[in-house]
């Protein structure tokens, strides 16, 4: 595997001036005073480290345009190798010898950390014990108010009860007849009434 560091020396590029590219390098880091004393005290220092070769030309692309001479080294570095235990001989690092077991019902909790549990007094002088095997069953509760069901009877109609039966209704057909057979009922049949022309040359006289 192949990374690319970039370092920065203090070499301006030609036709610029140190304190321009140091103004540059200013605004393109946001590095105070201090860092940029650093950069150009004569010493190579690393810009970024652990590039890919397009991350590193960006880089020094930036640094070009800043008025920085760049330097860009390569290196190989060897992923470094695990060997993988297999699953049968793969021990747990935790010693079971520093954990014990309580005894059966022994208090875990902290004293802040158990429930808040208020007693309940529960009266049971109404029960009664029985013998053992004693079983004594449940009396059924008598109903005493009984509805009274002498004034009902039962009908031999099958007809279902509650239905009210009107008496029938007579109609008044003394003002219809009936037309002969096969006369014409649409309403172009209907006998045409005369029309009443609007009378235009009348005028209303003033109330006397």
């Amino acid at each position: 595997m192949t990374e690319f560091d970039v370092f920065f020396n203090g070499q301006c590029l030609p036709g610029f001036e140190q304190d321009e590219v140091r103004n540059n390098l200013g605004e393109l880091f946001k590095a105070n005073d201090t860092i940029l004393d650093l950069l150009f005290s004569g010493k190579e220092q690393k810009v970024k480290g652990g590039l890919n070769e397009a991350q590193a030309k960006r880089y020094a692309s930036a640094l070009r345009k800043a008025g920085a001479k760049p330097l860009i080294r390569k290196r190989v570095v060897t992923p470094p190798t695990t060997s993988a235990r297999p699953a049968s001989v793969f021990k747990p690092t935790g010693v079971a010898g520093n954990f014990d077991l309580s005894p059966v019902g022994s208090l875990i909790l902290r004293p802040e950390e158990k429930p808040k549990v208020t007693p309940v007094r529960v009266t049971t002088d109404h029960l009664n014990a029985l013998e053992p095997g004693v079983y004594t069953p449940t009396e059924k509760a008598v109903i005493t108010d009984l509805p009274d069901t002498t004034h009902l009877r039962l009908s031999n109609s099958s007809d279902p009860m509650g239905r009210i039966s009107f008496p029938p209704k007579r109609f008044n057909l003394s003002a219809y007849q009936l037309v002969g057979e096969g006369h014409d009922l649409s309403e172009f049949a209907r006998p045409s009434l005369p029309t009443v022309e609007p009378m235009l040359d009348l005028e209303l006289a003033p109330l006397s």
